[in-house]
């Protein structure tokens, strides 16, 4: 929730009150890039002082030995799988936020409009997660493949409509996914649980390789309708890994 208040606010703020809704010349962004600097060097310094849990004490207070596991992290398939799944719901997430505006000039849609796209995608975002501790009682598959399932409708209808209102709306749909796919992916982990969840966040990366791929893809193309095709398909992995991919067979949390 606190990453997406910063997400919907940033936008607004560096376009209209910084940039005066004008592109930037490079040189106008080193001042805040450069106090973006220091501000992630202090955090980073107040972090590093922190008492923070150790994630690999078991549930009987005994500290794991990491080196020690005998399997393959990889080994859990649905584990790799929800890997995925986490590259292509933080690229298809970040596409949207980063690209809709520049899809909106494209189309001629004034800057008083498209200005505020990207705040109201990531406000969604920003909603969604405020609400959805509401649906602890759903579960978490039915939860992702719900909203990857309104999700890709919703990209398909700006896609044949270029009506970019469609993809604002996807942000509600994207607020919960993160937690969604999490869950599925380190059930019944046990003793591996921790090592998932660092494998897990290698799947981040995707928020920098699909909007990189989406950018190029509209230059080739010439334009960025068809590019959204990228997120269609990581939203139709995301309902498969629902319906399917974070299917396992353990019955119990893994113990050795």
């Amino acid at each position: 929730a606190l990453n997406s208040i910063g997400t919907t606010f940033a936008p607004f703020f560096v376009a209209s009150i910084i940039f005066g809704g004008s592109l930037p010349e490079v040189t106008q962004l080193l001042l805040p890039l450069s106090i973006l600097i220091l501000v992630i060097a202090l955090l980073t310094g107040i972090v590093s002082k922190l008492n923070l849990p150790n994630p690999n004490v078991g549930s009987d207070s005994d500290i794991i030995d990491m080196s020690k596991l005998t399997k393959n992290i990889w080994s859990f398939k649905h584990l790799t799988l929800g890997v995925v799944g986490i590259f292509v719901y933080v690229g298809a997430e970040v596409c949207v936020g980063s690209n809709i505006v520049l899809h909106a000039k494209q189309l001629g849609i004034p800057a008083s409009d498209y200005q505020f796209m990207a705040s109201l995608y990531w406000g969604g975002m920003l909603v969604g997660r405020l609400l959805g501790s509401f649906l602890s009682k759903i579960s978490a598959g039915t939860q992702l493949a719900v909203t990857s399932l309104v999700s890709l409708i919703l990209v398909v209808l700006a896609m044949s409509t270029n009506n970019l209102w469609f993809l604002v709306a996807v942000g509600l749909m994207h607020s919960i996914m993160w937690g969604a796919i999490f869950a599925m992916a380190i059930d019944k982990l046990g003793i591996y649980t921790a090592k998932g969840s660092g494998a897990l966040m290698i799947g981040v990366s995707g928020g920098a390789v699909l909007p990189w791929i989406q950018g190029i893809s509209a230059d080739v193309v010439g334009g960025w309708e068809i590019t959204w095709a990228i997120v269609i398909i990581a939203e139709a992995y995301l309902l498969f890994y629902a319906l399917v991919g974070h299917k396992h067979k353990f019955d119990k949390p893994i113990v050795d």
